[in-house]
């Protein structure tokens, strides 16, 4: 451990007045008051990263005014004095994610960045003396590192940290602090830490992890941003170049092609919301270094503004709480509050200025203290406050478009200000951190998540779960079919759970239709998943203008094959059970649900059958009541589980599912109304319409070419949804006659409400 007494060096007296020729830092000390309160007329000279001298002047004009910039200065600030105070400590590498020096080396790094802060912003010395010193600390440490003692096999490794990506982000923070501070270092100091720390860093990560550097991922996205903002500081144009063009220079890899190759034309980023809000800051710190120093490259207006439509893209992927939808490997908690989402939000309305940001922007409640920051602050000051709109979107995936996609359908829910969204999945695997779960859906009323994405098992930075680390659980049941609210077929996850083999072919949409404010459907197939399986569901949301019922789903499920399967669909709700209109026994003794493929991991509690041709499961969810009603047949089977079975750490929630399983078929269709219903209020002990709405459910017709379904409500209400399978034309007329009545119609479906 390497500590050293700067907490003790600002407080000298001196009577020495230090000007630096250049013109640089100019400030004078007479007196112990005068030395608290001494200042710089600081000029930087290009490179800039973020922060500019005439930034850094007017921000400290404004402080006075302008109350998110002194909010936002005043923590930086803060957190830069109680780092002095403490005093510098930079502990050898030997813990795991969560672990102290893990921790620590974190944490040193954002110190240093608000002490870079904090001396642009007043000019005080011991702030630039802090970042100073805490580096020439890192510079007698780290050209003796070897790889961290916690690094895992098959898992890129750093020095200070075990695992390279971590490396990559100390170096985009550290090399700011050090861009901020570095007028006041002398020569013979910043020979010592560029040589030292910031080279050597840089060549680790570009050369010695070349592999990860040149990866198209978001590891490789943070390694390109360290080391190109690295080449701007230290006027490395070769350094920079690697990081813009690859370390071959040859344009297929490195900065741009990770623009081309991770995101769609929309601005999806592959590997889904939670890793796109993680990659947007060091793809917008990055972008924005190069439009400030290489204006040329016009990095911003780079596929069409694609950087702008990826932050307004992963803003729009988040429900009424803020939090990133949690497909593939996703933490639930995460949010648009997180400091990504500052520095990339701040960004994009400084070169964009899209007034559509500044709502989010307002809900940080603090901008980064930056030129962009800056920009954000005083657009701010004449903002009405308006809630930020989540609209109906369809979200193409792959870098043409032609991957698949993500819809998000969203209509009021009947509350101010709610809306019900399901989100509707069937994009491309997402690499490593996808899962094998297309065709899924999730859903959401206002701010309740009523069927859920179980997202990632994971206890982020927790060293007694795994380090911190994916925990095996995230394997076994997360990333497995069974755990997403889609069909699994002979209780196999999709594409046998093999990532390669995923990531080759991609669900296709086949029609949608999201503007109209009664009604939305979208409609995808897959046909890859299971050999000799085709897939195709549609989704539909319907808003009756005549009633006061909430937006209710029509969910259609289509599956062919010329063999018999075991067809699972599984539906993870989230609530209590309050009735069933089918009986059911309950198991006496707890058995797992089967062996493989998450099957090891649900508790089998009861299992149903019923001689109608519907079943109904309500459920309440804090106030509301809501409702599965499934046309079946009386070979279906409706079976209850509970996950965390196999869980010897309790690792797993333990979330509720409903199963309609149908066995030994070839081709069959699962029809489901998803309706929310009612009103609970245990204060006022009030119930209202606990029960589902729905009467019958038929299926009227169904071949290779089209599907026709019938849903009867109890007051006769009937809505018959006729949907085209194949030879998709939003012009075509089609025509069918079904037990003597002709149903016709133009395009690609037809929503048809009827009285009884």
């Amino acid at each position: 451990m390497i500590q050293s007494p700067l907490h003790t060096k600002w407080l000298r007296l001196g009577t020495l007045c230090l000007t630096l020729i250049l013109g640089v830092i100019h400030f004078s000390c007479n007196t112990e008051e005068e030395t608290e309160k001494k200042t710089a007329s600081v000029q930087y000279q290009k490179p800039v990263l973020s922060l500019s001298v005439s930034n850094a002047k007017e921000i400290k004009e404004l402080l006075s005014t302008n109350d998110v910039l002194k909010t936002s200065f005043e923590q930086q600030k803060e957190k830069a004095d109680k780092a002095i105070i403490n005093g510098i400590e930079v502990p050898t590498p030997k813990d795991p994610g969560g672990g102290y020096t893990h921790e620590k080396h974190k944490r040193n790094y954002g110190e240093m960045y608000a002490a870079g802060i904090a001396y642009a912003i007043t000019g005080d010395a011991k702030y630039s003396e802090f970042v100073t010193d805490m580096l020439l600390v890192y510079a007698k440490m780290y050209p003796n590192l070897s790889l961290h003692p916690k690094s895992k096999e098959n898992h890129p490794a750093g020095k200070l940290f075990w695992q390279g990506l971590n490396e990559s982000v100390w170096l985009v923070n550290s090399i700011q602090a050090y861009n901020l501070v570095s007028d006041a270092i002398s020569e013979e100091n910043k020979t010592i830490i560029e040589d030292s720390v910031f080279k050597k860093v840089a060549e680790f990560i570009s050369v010695d992890s070349k592999k990860t550097f040149n990866k198209i991922h978001n590891h490789g996205t943070w390694a390109v941003a360290g080391v190109g903002m690295t080449g701007y500081v230290l006027k490395d144009q070769d350094m920079v170049d690697r990081a813009l063009y690859g370390s071959n220079k040859d344009k297929e890899t490195g900065f741009l092609k990770q623009i081309d190759m991770l995101f769609s034309p929309e601005g999806y980023y592959s590997e889904g919301p939670y890793y796109q809000r993680y990659a947007m800051m060091p793809f917008m710190l990055f972008a924005q270094a190069i439009q400030i120093n290489q204006p040329d490259l016009k990095i911003f207006e780079y596929r069409d503004q694609l950087l702008g439509k990826a932050v307004t893209t992963v803003l729009q992927l988040t429900d009424e709480n803020g939090a990133f939808f949690p497909f593939n490997d996703a933490l639930k908690e995460k949010n648009y509050l997180t400091s990504e989402l500052i520095f990339a939000s701040n960004i994009a309305y400084a070169y964009y200025k899209d007034s559509s940001l500044l709502p989010i922007t307002l809900a940080h409640e603090k901008v980064s203290i930056s030129g962009a920051g800056l920009e954000v602050a005083k657009a701010l000051e004449n903002f009405n406050p308006i809630a930020y709109e989540k609209k109906p979107l369809l979200i193409t995936d792959g870098k043409d478009g032609e991957d698949g996609g993500l819809a998000l359908l969203r209509m009021p829910n009947g509350r101010k200000d709610e809306k019900i969204t399901s989100v509707f999945k069937f994009a491309s695997q997402g690499m490593g951190h996808g899962h094998f779960d297309r065709l899924s859906l999730f859903l959401y009323d206002g701010k309740q998540e009523i069927l859920q994405d179980y997202g990632a098992a994971r206890f982020l930075n927790v060293e007694s779960k795994k380090g911190g680390r994916y925990l095996p659980e995230n394997k076994t049941w997360a990333k497995q079919t069974i755990a997403h609210n889609t069909v699994t077929v002979d209780e196999t996850s999709q594409f046998g759970a093999n990532v390669k083999a995923s990531s080759k072919v991609s669900p296709k949409l086949l029609f949608s239709n999201l503007k109209d404010s009664n009604f939305q459907i979208v409609s995808a197939k897959e046909e890859n998943a299971y050999e000799g399986v085709n897939m195709q569901r549609t989704l539909a949301i319907i808003k009756d203008k005549a009633t006061k019922r909430p937006p209710f789903i029509i969910d259609v499920y289509t599956i062919k094959s010329k063999e018999a399967h075991q067809y699972d669909l599984n539906f993870m709700y989230q609530g209590h059970i309050m009735e069933t209109n089918f009986e059911y026994e309950k198991e006496n003794t707890l058995s797992e649900l089967g062996v493989k493929n998450g099957y090891q991991h649900l508790w089998k509690l009861a299992q149903g059958k019923s001689n109608k041709d519907f079943a109904t499961l309500t459920w309440l969810n804090q106030n509301r009541f809501y409702s599965i009603s499934s046309h079946i047949s009386p070979e279906s089977k409706m079976v209850f589980s509970r996950l965390g079975a196999n869980d010897p750490d309790f690792n797993l929630r333990n979330d509720a599912s409903y199963m309609l399983r149908e066995s030994n078929k070839k081709d069959h269709t699962f029809i489901n109304v998803i309706e929310p219903h009612g009103n609970f209020d245990p204060k006022l002990e009030s119930v209202q319409n606990p029960h589902s709405d729905v009467s019958t459910i038929q299926l009227v017709y169904s071949d290779d070419n089209y599907t026709i379904v019938k849903i009867t409500f109890k007051n006769d209400e009937q809505y018959t949804l006729a949907i085209v399978n194949q030879e998709h034309d939003p012009h075509k007329q089609h025509q069918i006659t079904v037990d003597n009545q002709e149903y016709q119609w133009k395009g690609n479906y037809n929503l048809k409400p009827t009285k009884k």
